[in-house]
This record gives C-alpha cells, sequence and structure tokens, in this order.
C-alpha cells in the first residue's frame, strides 16, 4: 500500500495560489485519502486525464508524480471555479509542455479526445454537478467510456451519499452549499452498468466536517500532529458509521470486450 508523502503534498506546494480547499492543512488533508487511493491503482507513467480539473489542483499532483497527464474543464469558469483553471500559468511554467489543457468547444458533453486514449480519467468533485452545466450524467459516462482504452479505470471521487449526515444538515441551513443530486450504492452501480462498465472498488469515505475547520486557529488547523489525528478520527468514525459518510469513491474498469 503506498502512502502520500504528507510534508511533500500538494497543500505546501500550492498554498501562495490561496486555493480556499487547500487554505489550511486540515481541509487540504481531505484528499490524502485520494491521492493514496490513486497511487495505488493507476501504473506510474500512465495517460490520465484529470476531467473537470476546476483550479487544477489535482493536475497538478499527477504532473508532480510523473504521470502523462491532461487536464480538461468545460469553460474558463463557473460558480465553483469562477477563475477557471486557477494555476494554469503556474503549471505550464513548471511543467512546460507536460501540461496539456483543453477547453470544451461543443458543449459540455462532448471531450475533444480520440477514442482509446487514456489509461485512466479522473473525476475528483465533478460527476454529480454535470447536469448543473447543461451536461447530462449518462452522455458523461459513455464519453469517458469512449475516451478510455481497453481495461482502463474510470476513478471517481468526492461522489455525494444520499445518506450523508453532513448533506442532511447542510440542506436545512440557508445558504449552506449542498448537493442537490445524492447517490445510493445501487444508483451508482446501475450508472456504470449502462455506460459500460464494470465496477471494481465501491466504497464510502469522509465523515467528519473539513471546510469548517478553517476557523481554528493557525496552530492547529496547519498541525501535522492534529491533522493525522483528524484523518484517524475520520476514518475510524467512518468504520463505524458507514452509512452516515459524506462520499462515495468508486473504480470502474472498461472491460476489453463488451459483456467481459
Amino acid at each position: 500500500m503506498k502512502t502520500y508523502d504528507h510534508p511533500k503534498n500538494t497543500h505546501y506546494a500550492l498554498k501562495s495560489f490561496q486555493l480556499e480547499h487547500l487554505e489550511n492543512l486540515c481541509t487540504a488533508a481531505q484528499y490524502w485519502k485520494v491521492y493514496e487511493i490513486f497511487l495505488n491503482s493507476v501504473a506510474p507513467k500512465s495517460t490520465v486525464l484529470d476531467w473537470g480539473c476546476g483550479d487544477g489542483h489535482f493536475s497538478f499532483f499527477l504532473l508532480d508524480k510523473e504521470f502523462s497527464t491532461y487536464s480538461f474543464n468545460v469553460n474558463n469558469g463557473d460558480s465553483y471555479n469562477p477563475d477557471g483553471c486557477k494555476l494554469k500559468s503556474f503549471l505550464r511554467s513548471k511543467f512546460k509542455d507536460s501540461f496539456k489543457f483543453q477547453i470544451s468547444t461543443q458543449g459540455p458533453t462532448h471531450l475533444p479526445y480520440e477514442d482509446e486514449s487514456f489509461d485512466a480519467v479522473v473525476s475528483l468533485g465533478v460527476l454529480e454537478h454535470v447536469q448543473q452545466f447543461g451536461g447530462n450524467l449518462p452522455e458523461s459516462l459513455n464519453e469517458i467510456h469512449r475516451i478510455l482504452k481497453k481495461n482502463g479505470k474510470f476513478l471517481c471521487f468526492h461522489f455525494p451519499n444520499k445518506y450523508s449526515w453532513i448533506e442532511a444538515l447542510a440542506k436545512r441551513i440557508p445558504s449552506k452549499h449542498h448537493h442537490p443530486s445524492l447517490f445510493t450504492k445501487k444508483e451508482i452501480c446501475q450508472l456504470n452498468q449502462n455506460a459500460g462498465f464494470t465496477v471494481k472498488e465501491l466504497n464510502r469515505y469522509g465523515i467528519l466536517p473539513r471546510n469548517e475547520l478553517s476557523r481554528l486557529p493557525d496552530s492547529i488547523k496547519n498541525s501535522l500532529w492534529f491533522v493525522k489525528f483528524y484523518n484517524f478520527l475520520d476514518r475510524l468514525l467512518c468504520s463505524i458509521f458507514p452509512i452516515l459518510c459524506t462520499n462515495y469513491y468508486f473504480i470502474s474498469r472498461k472491460p476489453k470486450q463488451p459483456d467481459e
């Protein structure tokens, strides 16, 4: 089991860009599990699409780990990333031609890549939002299936759990962010099956709040000791009350043959 090298994670490298979700070590640590799962699921040097790359923070992780990285956004900015790919200039400067970035010119569903182009495609908090921006969830999955190589993997993270206690609470607080679409394990499996994917791994994670930790004193929210304890507690509670977790992650494979 590979683990992410915490002292060198993206929070430290990207701290100066003042990205809200990487504002402190506590909020940034929500991605440590994502990093670990990815490193244990995708072979080194693989060709990877960061689908809906947002501000570019996960593209940085991929490039820093020497994956052949392609970054894609639907447009220059949206309600979640009004500045578009905020790290675009930095990534081009640091990684030169290794950073390959494209914006959709044919609507929110179409992907400007040839059939069977990628070993892996990653969605980090993106798939559940496609319908909000004029897209279609089944059509998006079909496009991802098209551009994946045979036996390629689709890794989806931060997919909202229908029974999340945080989502239930946020829905009742005015102006508090919550996801309009939530999903069950059965629905996730059905979506994948309809698109021709085989689900290889499907689990819940993340039960403790993260963004609210930005209100803590700097000495706490940026303490590596505190963050490791908080992550430990989070994983422990997830194992006890999995149904209440905030997110699902799933890893699906495009079979070599349609019925394989």
